[in-house]
């Protein structure tokens, strides 16, 4: 289809510029009778006046021809244009309608797509306006561990936590002194290393579960919210 599409654009253009020569040519060969017979019977009148004509002729059709090629070039010059031509003045009554309803439409479908304030909801963190407004919810559990070693630490100087003991291992030791139930303390590891280390955000369900488990180790160990 290419092919035959450059082969059929050069035939127009070779075309129109053998009618052009030919047309060239048939009236030089007409001028050229006209001011030989004038000259030929000394009739020099004639001869000024054939000679005026088709320089007349030509002057014209230079400028004619140079006028449409520039309008042709300016044409081509605003395809595409720099705007979209959709005002009423550009366009039949019909489609100027048609083309008006289904913008409005579209601006209607975007803006109730468009996520309000209260709807927004990043992953791992907290509703706006909510409980949980401004929470994310890995680092509160993580950091959920700190209280309960002061907390153990006070109810028993025994149960403090030496700088190289894993949380697990804490964990372990509380429950090896009984401080706290043994599936409440895995369960809470669990959960934990969860947050800490997986790289998926935690859900509010899973979080509201989790901090009522720190809340039953807390009041194992004593804690009374000071």
């Amino acid at each position: 289809m290419v092919v035959c599409k450059g082969v059929g654009n050069c035939l127009y253009t070779s075309s129109l510029f053998i009618l052009t020569f030919l047309t060239i040519i048939a009236l030089g060969i007409s001028a050229y009778d006209i001011i030989y017979n004038a000259k030929t019977r000394e009739h020099f009148l004639y001869v000024y006046i054939a000679s005026g004509s088709y320089f007349l002729t030509g002057f014209i059709t230079v400028l004619l021809g140079w006028c449409r090629l520039n309008l042709v070039k300016n044409a081509l010059a605003n395809i595409p244009k720099s705007y979209m031509p959709i005002k009423k003045k550009d366009l039949p009554n019909s489609v100027f309608n048609l083309i008006t309803g289904e913008l409005t439409r579209v601006s209607k479908i975007a803006w109730t797509a468009e996520p309000k304030p209260e709807d927004v909801n990043l992953p791992g963190w907290g509703r706006l306006g909510s409980d949980y407004d401004d929470i994310h919810f890995k680092t509160s559990m993580i950091d959920t561990f700190s209280l309960i070693e002061q907390t153990a630490l006070k109810k028993s100087s025994s149960l403090r936590r030496q700088h190289s003991m894993s949380v697990q291992r804490y964990i372990d030791l509380l429950i090896e002194h009984r401080a706290i139930d043994r599936n409440l303390g895995h369960a809470y590891v669990e959960g934990y290393e969860r947050a800490r280390f997986s790289e998926d955000e935690i859900h509010q369900e899973h979080y509201t579960e989790f901090m009522k488990l720190v809340l039953q180790l807390l009041r194992r160990l004593g804690y009374n919210g000071d």
